[in-house]
């Protein structure tokens, strides 16, 4: 009787499990949140100690609109460092916070009930209604909770740097960016009641993410275009001014739209299970196309997901390109603290131009770096979920198929690699800058050993403890970028330290030929690295969810 009574009920025990599903990504963000607040604060602080360095910092970048589209309003400039802070984190986060939010609770709600599992939630004591606000209330919490964590790391962290900005600034800060990760777990919900799968959930999701941020930079790049953030959350959050002139009921806004979106959602549950509010076809003819081998239907899977991998990083870097005069002019203006920066990361030490063309390559590879941790936590899903026995019934070898995966991970990445170094140069050229294609290329392709690596680390990871595989891959890469961009401003750092990162490893130089016999040892190193995943993977059993 005792036992019993101890027992939570069922509302409860449907908010813990919404909060356990979530707490992990939770604890992440909050980590990343605070480390870019703190990292740009300490950055900032250290190259730009005089007011006049400030100011013609903030001068420089304010005749260079394009950056504006990706970071935030120029005018946070004028106050310090803590508006460089706000300046450089408070939008590039915010949309992190918000992918994040929609990712999650899509995979709670409508991952859960694509997969069978909420069709035992229904069955229980509850309704459709309060099954799902309970486990949005689990997110809540596990938000809210991201939002303490980054909120007293980022303080103590500016503290102990001696950064001036008062704790109410970097309040407001972190409340500003985590809040469209509110507005879209609400969106979550109602997506999750509109589609008829995750996929298409998610898709209805991004859309407008993508959508209101580029209004939102296109409010950044001119004057005449500043009425664009009033019609866009993400330019809500950077009304809010903690630094200038702060401005709170613009977070009230934020509260609102989420609250609206979410409840919204919760409307809709009363739809009948396993449907969605707006109805795909019935019926689809059958395409055999890439059933060939469990690699080509990795392929046909994962085709999708790859295009959209393969369009951003080639954005990306052309953008990259493009911005690389403007870029370099502002750069050279402001003074001796960026430019090295620059110059620390490509290791080019001559041509400003050419080492943020460099620096670009760099940003790729972290892209790539990320899509290739989504490939192999689609291995890890695939068995999670079951949908591996369907392959293992087959006569096929279990190594042969995670080999297979293991290959077309990486050979994905390289052939976008190599896009996006050809991108580069073409964008290059039309912006006058002369670089060797062949170097590009060459850099590129080495770039990938990274890569090489990661996919090894990976396998041995998911042939031993599958369940940490991902979490470890993003600490991993996390860490490496870390270091890469405290290296870049400080380069007194402890060798060893230094050398844990996997971008040591990469010479983004595009004025040299890159470092061959370094490329060979990470082939090596992640050819090793897989073939013990793959053994491991083979004796040991088939671990699910």
């Amino acid at each position: 009787m005792i036992r019993l009574a101890l027992r939570p009920s069922p509302r409860r025990a449907l908010i813990h499990f919404g909060f356990r599903q979530t707490l992990k990504g939770a604890i992440i963000i909050g980590l990343v949140a605070a480390v870019m607040l703190a990292l740009q604060g300490t950055a900032y602080q250290k190259a730009y100690a005089t007011h006049k360095q400030q100011e013609q910092l903030a001068a420089s970048l304010a005749n260079a609109p394009g950056l504006g589209f990706l970071y935030g309003d120029p005018a946070n400039l004028h106050a310090g460092t803590a508006g460089y802070m706000v300046y450089r984190t408070l939008g590039f986060m915010g949309v992190i916070v918000a992918v994040w939010a929609l990712m999650t609770v899509t995979k709670m709600l409508r991952g859960a009930e694509e997969d069978g599992r909420w069709e035992v939630v229904r069955a229980g004591v509850t309704t459709p209604f309060k099954s799902t606000f309970d486990v949005t209330r689990g997110f809540v919490a596990a938000w809210i909770l991201a939002l303490v964590i980054s909120f007293v790391t980022s303080w103590l962290a500016v503290t102990s740097g001696h950064i001036v900005i008062t704790a109410k600034a970097i309040w407001l800060l972190n409340v500003a960016i985590f809040l469209p990760g509110f507005v879209f777990a609400g969106f979550g919900v109602l997506v999750s009641q509109l589609a008829e799968s995750r996929n298409r959930a998610l898709l209805y999701g991004i859309v407008p993410i993508a959508v209101l941020f580029l209004l939102r930079g296109m409010a950044n790049t001119s004057q005449s275009l500043h009425w664009l953030l009033y019609i866009t959350p993400f330019g809500w959050n950077q009304l809010v001014n903690p630094v200038l002139a702060a401005n709170d009921w613009w977070l009230l806004a934020l509260v609102g739209l989420g609250n609206v979106t979410g409840i919204g959602g919760l409307l809709l549950t009363g739809r009948d299970y396993g449907g969605g509010m707006i109805p795909e076809a019935s019926e689809s003819r059958s395409h055999y196309a890439f059933l060939t081998s469990p690699w080509m239907l990795a392929l046909r899977q994962n085709s999708l997901a790859l295009t959209g991998w393969a369009i951003g990083a080639i954005m990306l870097v052309s953008l990259i390109a493009g911005l690389s005069n403007t870029v370099s002019g502002a750069l050279k203006a402001a003074g001796k603290g960026l430019t090295k920066s620059i110059h620390n990361i490509s290791g080019d030490t001559n041509n400003l131009k050419v080492a943020f063309l460099g620096a670009g390559i760099l940003f790729m590879i972290m892209v790539l770096l990320i899509m290739t941790i989504n490939l192999i936590g689609g291995i890890r899903r695939d068995e999670a979920k079951q949908y591996l026995d369907n392959i293992l019934v087959a006569p096929k070898r279990r190594s042969v198929w995670l080999a297979s995966r293991l290959v077309l991970a990486f050979f994905v990445a390289l052939v976008i690699s190599l896009l996006g170094g050809l991108a580069l140069y073409s964008v290059a050229g039309a912006e006058h800058i002369s670089i060797d294609l062949g170097k590009v290329l060459a850099t590129c392709i080495c770039a990938v050993g990274s890569m090489a690596f990661l996919v090894g680390l990976g396998a041995l990871f998911y042939g031993v403890v599958p369940r940490v595989t991902v979490i470890g891959l993003y600490a991993v890469v996390g860490w490496s970028f870390l270091i890469t961009l405290i290296a870049a401003a400080d380069t007194s750092m402890n060798h060893f330290v230094l050398r844990s990162s996997i971008f040591h490893y990469t010479n983004f130089n595009l004025a040299n030929w890159p470092d061959w016999t370094t490329f060979a040892w990470m082939l090596v190193i992640g050819f090793a690295l897989s073939s013990v995943g793959v053994v491991a993977f083979n004796r040991r059993d088939i671990i699910t969810e």
